[in-house]
């Protein structure tokens, strides 16, 4: 239990939830940052060679899947922290 011991030292600093709220929004505006400027570039990029076109055709589906895997993982953040927050209850009196 001294695991849980170190998460209520944690809990106790009430700023810790704002660090993890604005890192979490961070997380996401980054994301969505990232994909627009991923499409816009890709549209702009014009290729002479069958080949290389080819390789952008090969990328642009790569980013397509991980794109859509991206949101799953700002959830999974979010269910880890939910997760951090119920293991914490009942774990003894703590000081506020």
């Amino acid at each position: 239990m001294k695991g849980n011991q170190k998460f209520r030292n944690f809990t106790k600093d009430k700023s810790a939830y704002t660090k993890v709220v604005g890192g979490l929004v961070a997380l996401l505006l980054t994301i969505i940052i990232g994909v627009l400027v991923f499409w816009e570039v890709n549209d702009a990029i014009t290729l002479d060679s069958a080949a290389a076109n080819t390789s952008r055709n090969a990328t642009t589906a790569m980013a397509s899947t991980v794109f859509a895997l991206l949101p799953i993982v700002a959830l999974v953040i979010v269910a880890a922290i939910i997760l951090g927050v119920v293991l914490g209850f009942g774990g003894g009196k703590s000081e506020m």
